[in-house]
């Protein structure tokens, strides 16, 4: 997913890369340049070299940003828009690149500026819902209402529903937002980031037994879902089912070894 929660990390959605190479096009790559360097030897290749093939710069500008070198990658793609400043993709690339180094306001800007170019992208019209949603900008829900109402649209359903429901949040409607997570689970039980979120909500108003029933739902969907368990066990921790807790803090951590919040949870809990 594209969409940013406090308790989740980034995820990219397989539709956005789909959609992201189509737009950028298959291309053959050629061999760098003699002029191409290697960047601090992260074994990404940047070239001011105006010959570079487009497609090998693509690559770079990708690279870049899985490495959080926005600046660097930022810079390449200017470099491909000075060859066609109106091509959709590359600014697309520029506004996911922007929108990555945390710059929402330059962000916003490039989105529009790839759906005017292109004349109708709805990964780009996706992405802008997702901000303005985050900003509790009522254009979020303008934006969505398009979207499900374009066939062409129909793959990214539950996540535009998805943003209906952060905009609802955001804008302190979470009744609204509870009922967009129980369609998204109803048309698409798959959906994991729809019960952490209804999880979570449960979780704020201290309904913690039918919260954990919610995120122990998505562990039974995904027995792998890591997220899923941190916050069954943070809603043991407060029914004082400590062991369950403990348990389930363990789960969460064998299944993402990276996963920060619960190695300190388990740690506080194992404190007590």
């Amino acid at each position: 997913m594209w969409i940013t929660s406090p308790c989740m990390k980034y995820k990219y959605s397989i539709v956005f890369w789909m959609l992201y190479m189509a737009a950028i096009g298959c291309k053959n790559v050629k061999k760098p340049d003699q002029q191409a360097a290697d960047a601090s030897n992260t074994g990404v290749i940047i070239s001011n070299d105006p010959n570079t093939p487009d497609s090998l710069r693509e690559l770079s500008v990708e690279k870049l940003v899985e490495q959080r070198q926005y600046n660097n990658a930022i810079n390449q793609i200017n470099l491909l828009l000075q060859k066609d400043s109106l091509n959709p993709a590359w600014l697309f690339m520029k506004a996911d690149a922007i929108e990555k180094s945390g710059d929402t306001v330059q962000a916003i800007l490039f989105y529009e500026k790839a759906i005017q170019s292109a004349g109708k992208f709805t990964e780009a019209s996706a992405r802008l819902a997702n901000l303005f949603a985050e900003k509790a900008n009522a254009q979020a829900l303008a934006i969505c209402d398009l979207l499900l109402k374009d066939p062409t649209a129909a793959s990214l359903r539950s996540d535009v529903l998805f943003i209906e429901a952060i905009y609802y949040i955001r804008a302190g409607q979470k009744i609204n937002s509870m009922r967009i997570f129980d369609q998204i689970i109803k048309e698409d039980y798959t959906y994991l980031d729809a019960y952490l979120e209804k999880g979570i909500l449960l979780f704020d108003q201290k309904n913690f037994t039918e919260a954990r029933k919610v995120f122990e739902k998505s562990t039974i969907v995904k027995n792998s879902f890591a997220d899923g368990y941190y916050w069954m066990a943070r809603c043991d921790e407060r029914l004082n089912n400590k062991t369950e807790a403990a348990d389930n803090y363990k789960r969460s951590i064998a299944l993402d070894t990276g996963f920060t919040e619960a190695r300190e949870a388990l740690a506080r809990l194992q404190s007590n």
